[in-house]
């Protein structure tokens, strides 16, 4: 029984992050599951590197990132959505944490197509990570077109 879905996303791929909705969209609604959004922002790393930005800058990324979450789910997902926006210096890290602290029972994936030098279809570092460390079940949606 699937009761709660989670979803990460990635803005930066539109084409892809809509096949994932629309797909999450349909699995939701038949297993009348929860939904959780989530967006990895870049963490600066170091103090170093943070001391090169202005101030509030890290803060408006979130925001604005958070933002486009929200419409993205308001268009795409017809069920209450929850939004998390997280910063994490490697995404993996990011989203396997968040697996851990909400415990889904599925981990849907976007997955833009790549294409091996021999033709072979290869998952990004990311999703395969992910699909390899995740204590529960991993849904892989990938999208012919690339971004």
């Amino acid at each position: 029984m699937i009761s709660k879905i989670l979803i990460p996303i990635d803005i930066a791929t539109p084409l892809t992050t809509q096949a994932l909705l629309e797909t999450a969209n349909e699995m939701a609604l038949k297993f009348d599951a929860k939904v959780r959004l989530v967006a990895v922002i870049p963490d600066y790393g170091t103090p170093l590197v943070a001391s090169f930005f202005p101030e509030h800058a890290q803060d408006k990324i979130k925001e604005e990132t958070r933002k486009k979450v929200i419409e993205l789910a308001g268009q795409y997902i017809h069920k209450d959505v929850k939004v998390s926006v997280i910063k994490g210096t490697k995404r993996v890290n990011a989203i396997l944490k968040v697996i851990e602290e909400t415990s889904p029972d599925l981990v849907m994936l976007g997955c833009r197509r790549k294409i091996s030098r021999d033709e072979q279809r290869l998952l990004g570092s990311t999703t395969m990570a992910v699909t390899d460390r995740a204590d529960c079940s991993v849904m892989v949606v990938r999208r012919e077109a690339s971004d």
